[in-house]
């Protein structure tokens, strides 16, 4: 273990702080052992007079007599051999020297208390007793000093006074020999014990050394910790504390040792912490608890408080650790954005709301325009070219319509709230070919030559016809937007692997940079369009295109050489088999013919109701029309309707409303027409019992379809 723990210090640099330990403990031992022997040795000299006086008072010789030679040496021989050593205990205590020469005066008091005694042999253990005495010293080079002047003055003696040191009146040199090695048996132990303390003095010096160095990083870290650290006692007051702790509260270290944690704990917390406590002494070993202290100026402050329980090496509680760091700022800082991410929702909730109320404003009025282009253009008997005119203006006002859902598409978007309608096999090519069509004007009045290259044998997909056409409308009108006038546009599809579908839009236009090429799929960028007449769009038709593609499980990437050098926009999807049936016919001139049925139709904007009601009744429908809550209620109330179609927007209320009581009142099922199209519009009207939602503006030929399917689900 003292090995173990030298190693230690010599590792930790400790071994001079356990040397000067070491030193200080040896001198305090020297110091102390030569009082003692002062003491001894005073004592010895009264003894020596005792014995002197009582043993041999008086000589007698005839009638007359005279005090022993023998009280007379023990009066100056034994003061000449004490006087001495006592005087240098108190001129140099500990002094090697001091400690030799008390060491000849104890043996010489053991020679002069023999010599009083007559040699008796028990006068002789004072010797093995003083040699005992003497390794109090823990020196074992002082035994030898003794051992010497006991050798000598035994064997002198032996020789010439045999009777003052044996009791006898001659005796062998070979007794004065025994008598030493009997000495020098007992000095073999003392000097292993000697050597042995000195050991565990070195020990308990390095111990002692490990011990302050632990405690002085300990008291180092305790004070100079940047959070605030204190030692509680069992009655609840703190003990210690360090600068942080009191800079943290206000209080200087004598008015904190002074107080209790729960007279600077905010008073709603003061519970809280007293169940943390005694949980600390029955049950955990640890606790942390985020608590408000009130400051010595009355600012509360929040900190995160660690407490601890310590205890002694029987297991009893001893006091309390707490660690203390102040939280105020980051709970400030949490504060400030959780009122940040209120406001951003707020404010993302008025966009919503903003960009919801724009595109029904844009809408309505696309409404009665789309409508009557849509059944102009299916007219029987019209010109050819009016019928293209009349499709002309129907393609303009859907893709208006096309350029408001791109705003609704990228609030869905953001939400991840985009959801797609899988209607089976759908052809891409069929799909590239109607888009061509929508975009070639577009294309010729820029003198672009606009080339299909449609070479995949496998080109159906699964997924949603409206949102791919949406995909490949918006690659096209990319490419036309970017493409300088007399350019060329070239979309290829093939299939380099089984089961997969590459489709490729490329033109040599104006090209993309490599700064702004990883952002091309990001809402609102337009990249540098500098030498090119303004643009139309909103820098939005990308990134729903990304969407839309991701939805489907395909991807979708850009690749451009740099500016000038065109762009080359690349649609990977997988494949599925076709269904015999499955292709995408242009649409034919056709006149509705199902069933007729009796429609109230509730709409607030006059151009449009007049439009519908007409188209509806052209087709051989019942239609009564209202264009407020109070007209519709008391058209339902006088007359039988199969249905009701109903603006959610009206002026004397809500069209949720609306529906709701025609619902309650005479079991009517409607269908919602509106310019609002956001998921949580279709949630409102699907709870208020509408069969469809159809979002402005449409074509009645989606009105008659949405009225076959709520015939099917009316029963």
């Amino acid at each position: 273990m003292a090995k173990i723990a030298e190693q230690s210090l010599q590792s930790n640099g400790w071994t001079d702080r356990a040397d000067e330990l070491f030193q200080q403990h040896r001198q305090e031992i020297y110091r102390n052992t030569d009082q003692l022997f002062a003491r001894l040795m005073l004592f010895q000299w009264v003894a020596a007079i005792m014995i002197a006086m009582t043993i041999s008072p008086r000589t007698w010789v005839g009638q007359s007599s005279y005090i022993h030679i023998h009280i007379w040496a023990a009066i100056f021989v034994g003061g000449a051999i004490s006087i001495f050593p006592i005087w240098m205990t108190r001129a140099w205590p500990g002094a090697a020297l001091t400690r030799h020469i008390i060491a000849v005066a104890q043996m010489l008091m053991s020679v002069l208390l023999i010599d009083l005694t007559g040699g008796r042999i028990e006068t002789h253990f004072h010797v093995f007793g003083s040699l005992v005495i003497l390794s109090f010293y823990r020196d074992w080079r002082v035994l030898i000093s003794a051992t010497i002047v006991v050798y000598l003055d035994h064997f002198l003696r032996g020789i010439y006074w045999p009777y003052s040191v044996y009791g006898v009146l001659s005796a062998s040199p070979w007794r004065s020999i025994e008598h030493a090695g009997w000495v020098i048996f007992e000095d073999i132990f003392l000097v292993i014990s000697c050597l042995r303390s000195i050991r565990e003095m070195r020990f308990v010096a390095n111990r002692t050394a490990a011990l302050e160095s632990s405690e002085q990083n300990f008291r180092q870290i305790f004070e100079e910790a940047p959070i605030g650290m204190a030692v509680v006692g069992l009655d609840s007051r703190y003990a210690q504390v360090n600068a942080s702790l009191c800079n943290m509260v206000g209080y200087s270290e004598e008015e904190l040792t002074s107080r209790t944690p729960s007279e600077i704990t905010h008073r709603d917390d003061i519970d809280k912490d007293k169940q943390l406590t005694q949980r600390l002494l029955s049950e955990t070993t640890r606790t942390c608890v985020e608590k408000r202290y009130v400051r010595k100026d009355g600012e509360i402050i929040w900190a995160t408080r660690t407490a601890c329980l310590m205890r002694d090496e029987s297991g009893k509680p001893r006091h309390y650790l707490a660690m203390v760091e102040d939280i105020t700022q980051r709970k400030k800082d949490a504060v400030a954005l959780e009122e940040a991410k209120n406001e951003a929702e707020r404010a993302n909730r008025a966009k919503d709301d903003f960009l919801a109320a724009l595109s029904h404003e844009l809408r309505t009025p696309l409404t009665p325009v789309l409508m009557s282009a849509a059944a102009l253009e299916q007219e029987p008997g019209i010109e050819p070219e009016l019928r293209r005119q009349f499709g002309m203006m129907r393609r303009n006002v859907e893709l208006e319509a096309r350029l408001i859902d791109d705003l609704l598409d990228l609030t869905r978007v953001s939400h991840d709230k985009l959801q797609l309608l899988f209607s089976g096999p759908v052809d891409v090519h069929s799909l590239l070919a109607h888009s061509e069509q929508i975009v070639h004007s577009d294309a010729r009045n820029k003198s672009l030559v606009l080339r299909l290259e449609l070479t995949a044998n496998e080109h159906h997909v699964a997924g949603d016809a409206a949102r791919i056409n949406q995909v490949f409308w918006n690659l096209l009108k990319n490419a036309i937007k970017f493409t300088p006038a007399g350019g060329q546009i070239t979309v290829r599809t093939a299939n380099p692997t089984p089961g997969q579908l590459v489709l490729t839009v490329s033109d040599n236009g104006i090209g993309i940079d490599q700064q702004t090429l990883p952002f091309v799929f990001r809402a609102f960028e337009q990249g540098d369009i500098r030498g090119l007449q303004p643009c139309s769009g909103l820098g939005l038709g990308l990134s729903i295109s990304k969407a839309i593609v991701e939805l489907h499980g395909g991807t979708i990437r850009a690749e451009s050489a740099g500016p000038g050098l065109g762009a080359v926009f690349t649609e990977e999807l997988s494949t599925v088999l076709p269904f015999p049936e499955a292709q995408i016919q242009a649409s034919q001139p056709r006149r509705f013919r199902g069933k007729s049925h009796r429609l109230l139709v509730v709409e607030d904007h006059e151009p449009t109701l007049a439009v519908l009601t007409r188209l509806l009744r052209d087709q051989g429908h019942d239609v009564m029309p209202a264009s407020t809550v109070q007209d519709a209620l008391a058209l339902a109330s006088d007359h039988t309707f199969d249905f009701v179609i109903s603006d959610l927007g009206l002026p004397d209320g809500s069209g949720i409303d609306l529906m709701m009581q025609l619902s309650n009142d005479y079991g009517l099922r409607g269908i919602a027409l509106t310019g609002y199209g956001m998921a949580e519009d279709l949630a409102k009207t699907e709870r208020a019992g509408f069969l469809a939602h159809l979002v402005k503006p449409i074509n009645v030929d989606q009105l008659h379809r949405v009225l076959e399917r709520a015939q099917v689900a009316a029963g």
